[in-house]
């Protein structure tokens, strides 16, 4: 009787159910699903951002605005390049080269509008000094000079095109304006001294409140 039990307790005690085994997936391919559900999730909120911001671009393509300087000659020279390669004096008067770049010698600045609408300059600034734009209909050349011709100093007109001869197409309205995809040459005629091989900052602010900065040195070009 106590051998039985003994041999019952003994066979309970040792008798382990099987479990059930089942496998998962493996981590691999879970971790590529995941990456791959991902991927295209991330194309689609790309997809529809960009979309957005096209159209948002296109309903208020007023403020979309885009103007950059695209070289400039600021050397000490009798006559200066415009952007299409002809030239004009260096200076409002004679124009002679001294080896510095002294009131009322110019500096030209090429600017070319890649916006889809004309943009209008509000406000020129050339190492901390603001510049006033000025229609003009004459400006000196090599064989018109004196005090009479535009810029003064202190001041910018807009050089569009030379149209043969001696006649260069000028902005001759009351406000600075560059027409889509146009380049032109900002004529600025200097208000102070400003040493040889100097960094100077341009600034240029537009109707709509955009800013687009550059940097020159004098004395030398970027054609």
């Amino acid at each position: 009787m106590e051998n039985s039990l003994s041999r019952n307790i003994f066979s309970y005690t040792f008798i382990i159910p099987k479990t059930k085994c089942r496998r998962g997936v493996a981590p691999v391919i879970a971790t590529l699903l995941l990456v791959a559900i991902s991927t295209i999730g991330g194309s689609m909120v790309f997809a529809y951002s960009q979309d957005s911001f096209s159209t948002a671009q296109i309903s208020d393509s007023s403020n979309v605005e885009l103007i950059k300087i695209i070289g400039f000659d600021a050397k000490d020279v009798d006559k200066l390049s415009l952007h299409d390669g002809n030239e004009i004096l260096a200076k409002n008067c004679c124009g002679i080269a001294d080896g510095k770049k002294n009131f009322d010698e110019r500096i030209a600045i090429y600017l070319q509008n890649d916006s889809i609408q004309p943009v209008v300059i509000s406000e020129l600034r050339f190492a901390g000094e603001v510049y006033s734009f000025t229609p003009a209909s004459k400006i000196g050349e090599y064989n018109k000079i004196g005090n009479g011709h535009k810029p003064h100093p202190g001041e910018y007109i807009i050089v569009n095109d030379h149209i043969g001869g001696k006649n260069y197409e000028t902005v001759q309205d009351n406000y600075a304006v560059i027409q889509p995809g146009e380049i032109v040459t900002i004529l600025l005629d200097l208000d102070r001294n400003i040493g040889m091989f100097h960094d100077s900052q341009v600034k240029i602010t537009t109707t709509n409140g955009n800013s687009f900065v550059s940097t020159l040195v004098t004395g030398q070009d970027n054609l």
